[in-house]
């Protein structure tokens, strides 16, 4: 009995050990306490070229309706294949490569949602397969999938086509430098193209990003700027200011936000922001008091 129980601790062990399990939760007071998405992430590690992740989004039920139940959404179920040294295959439930590298240039997702998910210019995730070819400085990212996201089924025979072409470092949230680059994708009659870029050095990090859509013959301009300052190891002011030509109610939109990000301790951010929004000439202001938890 000692010895099965040694090999089942050994087991155990080092099926872990190559694996992670982490979460994130956001959470806000405004006029009442909300908890507004919760996600859970299971990483592992088959092998030298083989890895595995799989994520639930948990949020408020998106049907249309007044509606306050909660539902849990698949949100990545993919694996990844490191063909050779400077090329990966990914297939399944896989992240898009449309605005992945402004929304870490961003970097605040529990305020907003960066400008093309915020305005629908793409999905996060969707069902389909991905070639990421690095060279040198250079990476580029093709992926077709089904078109519909993760929120939806496959419902048709066309699938959507997503080019990126990136210079420098993707993730500038973690690393200082500077990278700009090309999103490009096609669905039926609707196009995107996307222009990005982003600088980060002596705790200051600003992104800018351009986009157009183009439906049918219908075009949306989306422009987004921000800027995030680290005054101190515990203290951040972030600025961002987004201007779209016509959203998908046909209304231009203005967005103007500022905040103060209190990190007292690691996993936790606090952040009391400002938010100005004008649409159609109309304005409203919002204060929030916004908390991400990391665990």
């Amino acid at each position: 009995m000692k010895r099965i129980a040694i090999i089942l601790t050994a087991g155990f062990s080092m099926l872990f050990s190559s694996s992670s399990i982490s979460g994130v939760a956001y959470f806000e007071y405004e006029d009442s306490f909300a908890l507004s998405r919760t996600y859970f992430t299971y990483k592992n590690t088959v092998s030298d070229e083989l890895s595995f992740k799989f994520q639930t989004d948990v949020g408020r039920l998106d049907s249309g309706v007044a509606d306050d139940r909660w539902t849990v959404y698949l949100k990545k179920a993919h694996m990844d294949w490191k063909v050779t040294s400077n090329m990966k295959m990914s297939m399944g439930m896989i992240g898009m490569n449309m605005f992945n590298v402004q929304e870490k240039t961003w970097g605040h997702r529990f305020l907003y949602k960066s400008a093309m998910d915020k305005y629908k210019f793409s999905a996060s995730a969707d069902l389909g397969i991905a070639f990421t070819q690095k060279m040198g400085s250079i990476t580029a990212s093709l992926l077709m999938a089904n078109g519909e996201g993760y929120k939806e089924s496959d419902v048709d025979d066309e699938n959507k086509i997503s080019l990126q072409l990136l210079y420098g470092p993707a993730k500038l949230n973690k690393k200082d430098g500077y990278n700009f680059g090309i999103v490009y994708s096609s669905l039926e009659d609707v196009t995107v193209t996307g222009f990005f870029g982003g600088w980060a050095s002596n705790g200051l990090r600003i992104g800018l990003e351009q986009s157009t859509e183009d439906d049918n013959g219908a075009e949306n301009a989306l422009t987004s700027i921000y800027a995030t300052y680290k005054v101190t190891n515990y203290l951040s002011a972030l600025v961002r200011m987004d201007d779209i030509d016509a959203n998908k109610d046909g209304d231009a939109e203005e967005v103007a936000m500022a905040g103060l990000i209190w990190t007292p301790t690691k996993g936790l951010d606090i952040c009391l922001n400002t938010t100005t929004v004008t649409v159609d000439n109309k304005t409203d202001d919002t204060t929030k008091l916004n908390f991400q938890f990391k665990f």
